[in-house]
């Protein structure tokens, strides 16, 4: 009985070494400018810098499809909203440029996504626009926040003297 208790506890340990491989994790996050929760914020602004240059930057990215995710990636397609995986790599890319152009941002950023000609299960997102930095940090004045006041999606009551109280209403 014992032999036996030995026997399958060294194949259970074989299948278990054996059957271990490496597993990568890499996330990168590009920009996360959206309140959750309803706050009291003292607004800046800053002036932004725009390149008059046009970048392009093909960063690559291993990816092995499973056909869930192709069948997701082209369900999302068909009802005119991109995939959450899509818009994953997308946000890797713009990260990577972001870091390669030391910038803050990328003016109406385009993405090209293709397969590596030379690389399988590799996928190419070229990210091409103007690199843009910020500048002049300052508290904002009532004019500057009237200025985008209309673009705000949340009630907002703009008190200049403590900051805007902004409440999410969704």
């Amino acid at each position: 009985m014992k032999t036996i208790q030995k026997i399958t506890f060294a194949v259970a340990a074989a299948l278990v070494l054996t059957s271990c491989g490496t597993y990568t994790y890499q996330e990168t996050t590009s920009r996360y400018v959206e309140p959750s929760r309803a706050g009291f914020i003292t607004p800046v602004v800053a002036d932004m810098d725009v390149s008059s240059e046009k970048i392009s930057n093909a960063v690559e990215i291993p990816v092995v499809l499973k056909k869930r995710e192709v069948v997701s990636i082209m369900a999302a397609e068909e009802r005119g909203i991109e995939s959450g995986l899509v818009m994953k790599w997308k946000k890797y890319a713009l990260a990577q440029t972001l870091k390669k152009y030391s910038a803050d941002d990328i003016v109406a950023p385009t993405f090209t996504i293709t397969p590596s000609p030379s690389k399988p299960n590799v996928l190419v997102v070229t990210v091409t626009g103007h690199t843009a930095t910020y500048q002049n940090f300052r508290k904002a004045t009532k004019a500057d926040v009237e200025l985008f006041a209309p673009f705000v999606e949340h009630r907002a009551d703009f008190n200049m003297q403590g900051g805007i109280l902004l409440q999410h209403t969704r």
